[in-house]
Order: C-alpha cells, then structure tokens, then sequence
C-alpha cells in the first residue's frame, strides 16, 4: 500500500487480472483470427469455382470437337482468365492493406485536380453507357497517396456506372470543413436494399452478382478501398435507396499546402485555409 506525500491517501493499485481471464481472451482472439481466415479461404473458393468451371468446359469441348473455335470464344475465354488474374490481385492488395504493409508515398493532393483526373478517364466508359459524368469540386487540399485516392475513387465511380441506366447520371464533388476534406460520389442508379448496406464493403460483395461477373467486378474493390481510406485517416461510408440512386462519401483530414510544404502540420486538426 502507497501513500501520497500531499493528503496521506491511499493508493491502492488495481489487482493483476486472473491469469485464466487474460489466457480466455488470448485464446478468443485466436480463434476469431482462425475463423476470418477460413471465412476468407472459402469466399475465395467459391468466388473462382464458377468461373474456373466455365474455363474447365470450354477446354474440354475444344478438346472434344464439340465446339467450334472462333474469334468471340476465345475472347470471352481471355475476358474469364482476365477476371481470375483481377481477383489474385485484389486478394493481394487486400492481404497488404489489412497487414499494414501496403506502401504509400503521400504528397499533397488537390481533390479538385484528382476528381477532374478521374472524370476524364471514366468519361468514355460512362459516355458508352449513356451516363452523364459530371464533376463539381473547388481546390481543397489532403496529404495521401495520389494513386490509391484515384484507385478508390475509380472503383466507386465504375460501380457507379454499371449501377445506372441511360440517361441516368453520376456526380464526382469535393468540398470541405474546417478539417475535412468530403468526397462525393453520388449516382441515380437503381439503389442499394436497406438489408444490404451493412455488408456493402464486405468482401466478395455485389449488388448484382450476375451483372458483376459479366463486367469484370472481383467483389473486393469496396473492401480495398475502405482500408486505403481508413489507412489516410479517413472514413468511407454509403447512404441509398432503391430507384433513387447511392452515396458514398469519403472524409479525410484537410491540410494547408504552404504548411505541408514547411514541414509544419497536423493531418485532422484545425488548418488556415488552402
């Protein structure tokens, strides 16, 4: 027992924690660890059984002569590898974003800059879909890597895309609070269900599995993008509903470029302004 020299009290220090409470905790955590990777081994294997199937099929009526070999089939059979090479990589990203030993290479980034750059080269795409793709953003400045914020920007805006008729439209806007910095990307597509918002940045998640696979999308880039996000200090949440469209904001803390550049500064607290 300890006293203090001012008042005399005592200071009694809390006792040591049971050793089977702290060995049940250990032992918990584990387990949890266990389960997310047999959770992850079997989505994994569930994600590449169909199209591996198809692969499989398709060789073996070649082989057969059960089929005729053309352009279109060989196409569609490099489009299937293609897909199967897409998820690999995103399992790798994914697997170093989570580990912590994704690299970065932060500078100060212009959102205003990054969304125009993205806009122009999702303007084909969404041009061919009969989309409109509109971006409305004034300068505000973040320090991040450039090419990660465009990885996680451009995969919200190709979901946006597929996820929107023609004649519909998708909006890339930047603005800013006294320490955030606030992505938009805002569509009027057909919605996400209110049952399935919780598990939209879930791996191996698809509004529309079936349309995804046919347009290339590995389930993985929403689960990418919310670690690339949270990795910069930031949150990425999504607001939606059905006929009416879906948003996914993305918050970062907002600094003062003539501050970054002096070294000066402190991503999220209160900067002058850019």
């Amino acid at each position: 027992m300890k006293k203090t020299w001012a008042s005399g009290a005592d200071i009694r220090s809390p006792p040591p924690e049971p050793p089977t409470r702290s060995f049940n905790r250990m032992a918990d955590s584990l387990q949890r660890g266990e389960e997310r990777q047999r959770r992850l081994v079997a989505d994994v294997a569930h994600e590449l059984r169909t199209p591996l199937a198809n692969l499989r099929g398709y060789l073996e009526a070649l082989s057969d002569g059960v089929i005729t070999p053309d352009q279109d089939l060989f196409a569609s059979l490099h489009d299937e590898a293609m897909l199967q090479q897409r998820i690999v990589d995103d399992l790798q990203d994914l697997a170093l974003a989570e580990a912590g030993k994704l690299a970065y290479h932060r500078v100060t980034v212009d959102l205003a800059e990054l969304l125009e750059t993205c806009g122009t080269a999702h303007h084909a795409r969404a041009e061919s879909a009969g989309v409109s793709l509109r971006v409305a953003a004034g300068p505000v400045a973040v320090y991040a890597d450039p090419d990660r914020l465009r990885q996680v920007v451009g995969n919200l805006v190709t979901n946006a895309v597929r996820a929107t008729a023609a004649g519909g439209s998708v909006r890339l806007v930047a603005s800013r609070t006294e320490t955030q910095a606030v992505v938009r990307v805002v569509d009027s597509g057909s919605g996400i269900p209110a049952d399935a918002l919780p598990h939209v940045f879930d791996r191996f998640w698809r509004a529309d599995a079936a349309r995804s696979r046919r347009t290339g999308g590995s389930g993985l880039g929403l689960a990418i993008a919310r670690q690339i996000v949270t990795d910069h200090q930031g949150t990425i949440t999504v607001a939606s509903e059905v006929g009416v469209g879906t948003t996914f904001t993305i918050t970062l803390p907002r600094v003062d470029p003539g501050r970054v550049a002096q070294g000066d500064f402190t991503p999220g607290l209160p900067q002058n302004r850019a």
